[in-house]
């Protein structure tokens, strides 16, 4: 049991190390902490009830629904408005928010499902990444 937890902390770990570069290097030692928090967080919700002998006196999943609340506040002080009055930040906040997600599939013992949704978010910073390379050199061969 110990050694499926450590497994489950460092993949936590390395989803996030690998989301948070991609996001943004600077604040990639966040979604590490967010990641193996959520994680470490189910795996206390889901295995205290399974102690107990009370099934029914307690819901594992209150505990992750204020996770996620939590991390909503967190992601709402990634967001700002610039200088140039453009929203900045989003894109951070929710990959902070999917972090923590990825993190409580992990925690709940869904690896290669959080491994499998991890490979889809890649994919979609990829094409998202040739899409405006392509935009850009669009826009500088018409100039518009």
């Amino acid at each position: 049991m110990l050694t499926l937890i450590l497994v489950k902390i460092l993949l936590a770990a390395a989803v996030g190390i690998i989301i948070g570069t991609i996001s943004n290097r600077r604040t990639a030692p966040v979604f590490v902490i967010v990641c193996m928090g959520a994680a470490l967080l189910t795996i206390v919700s889901t295995e205290y009830f399974k102690i107990m002998s009370f099934p029914w006196y307690g819901d594992p999943g209150r505990l992750s629904a204020q996770a996620i609340s939590a991390i909503g506040f967190i992601g709402t002080g990634m967001i700002w408005i610039s200088e140039r009055n453009e929203v900045e930040g989003l894109n951070e906040a929710a990959s902070l928010w999917l972090t923590a997600i990825l993190g409580m599939i992990i925690g709940v013992g869904l690896q290669s499902q959080s491994i499998i949704a991890l490979l889809v978010v890649l994919s979609f910073y990829w094409l998202f990444d040739l899409v405006m390379k392509w935009l850009r050199r669009r826009k500088t061969k018409t100039g518009v």
